[in-house]
């Protein structure tokens, strides 16, 4: 199945983006379905989405597994801290301060930034291992993941009051 494919089946999947009225009280259920599903896109799936579209040699497999891994963990550490902000601004969206609102603001701004410097990092590591194009085609679809599991958890955010 062509990476195409799966990104629209992931992408339909994830479909029901109904754009309340962001003045709604925040259901916590809806948050929780919606970190829930933000992380549903397992491990287990996850490799096997990079397994079947990007194509490597059994050298190439036998070395990028072990990086891959390792950069996949990382990456849990760093979505542990967006549940983490998540649950903050959950919990204080509808009495936030300047200063409060602007605090998560920088903490989710240093979140993204931590998360492409991490990129940064393992590409390095991923030439260790693979040569350029896979590397390339490696994080493009690590990037269509992540953003169909960004974009069903944003839907679920009220924007700040």
């Amino acid at each position: 199945m062509s990476m195409q494919k799966i990104t629209a089946a992931l992408l339909i999947a994830t479909m029901p983006l109904q754009l309340q009225a962001q003045t709604e009280d925040l259901d916590m259920g809806a948050l929780n379905s919606a970190i829930a599903a933000q992380r549903q896109i397992s491990e287990t799936q996850r490799q096997l989405l990079v397994a079947e579209n990007l194509s490597l040699a059994e050298t190439e497999s036998i070395n990028f597994w072990p990086v891959y891994r390792e950069y996949r963990s990382e990456v849990s550490k760093l979505d542990d801290r967006a549940v983490t902000l998540l649950t903050r601004y959950a919990e204080e969206y509808l009495t936030l301060s300047d200063d409060e609102a602007l605090t998560l603001l920088k903490d989710s701004m240093k979140l993204d930034s931590d998360r492409e410097k991490l990129k940064q990092r393992y590409v390095s590591k991923f030439k260790k291992v693979l040569p350029g194009v896979k590397i390339a085609r490696y994080m493009q679809i690590e990037i269509r993941l992540d953003t169909i599991a960004r974009l069903k958890l944003q839907t679920a955010i009220p924007l700040a009051m």
